[in-house]
């Protein structure tokens, strides 16, 4: 069953990557090494993360899904093993982003952007009710938009809240309105 276009959580998907395309495109190259506002990342880190953000929708699907199929303990403790985990976790997602967006170049995380959302808009679009309601326990201090239980629909409502929270930090003078 095909879901609408009309439907809330494919539009905010596809506006992600429709966005950040526009906004890679139109950054002038000496501002993507300048600092963002509020964070230690520089724009092009910033950008390397708000891609990561989408990776991460991706990667809940299966993992919400296998979660959703063990006992609820097995969810919860994972969750309480991430948790206790957050401040390596907070290094790494850093460091990871960091590095990331002084490797990869601009044009190929609009590639990377364009490929993981089109992936999920397809999941999202042949995904039933029961497949989207599948879900966990989440690691809260990991996220502060991370609910203490999220579906597969959470997880992709999840998205644009992430990306529209460091799209606001970006410190580009040609961030479209």
């Amino acid at each position: 069953m095909a879901v609408p276009d009309s439907d809330p959580v494919k539009a905010d998907l596809l506006w992600i990557a429709a966005d950040f395309r526009r906004i890679v495109v139109g950054a002038p190259a000496d501002e993507l090494d300048l600092p963002s506002n509020g964070t230690r990342w520089t724009n092009r880190q910033l950008l390397f993360h708000m891609v990561l953000g989408q990776n991460i929708a991706l990667a809940g699907i299966p993992l919400l899904g296998l979660f959703s199929r063990l006992p609820p303990p097995a969810s919860r403790n994972w969750s309480r093993l991430l948790d206790s985990c957050a401040r390596p976790y907070d290094w790494v997602n850093w460091a990871g982003s960091a590095a990331g967006g002084q490797v990869l170049k601009p044009a190929g995380m609009l590639g990377m952007m364009d490929r993981t959302t089109r992936i999920i808009v397809n999941w999202y679009d042949h995904a039933g009710t029961r497949a989207l309601d599948r879900g966990m326990t989440m690691p809260v201090r990991w996220d502060p938009y991370f609910l203490p239980w999220m579906s597969r629909r959470d997880i992709l409502e999840w998205a644009p809240k992430h990306y529209r929270h460091h799209r606001a930090q970006l410190s580009l003078t040609t961030l479209p309105a």
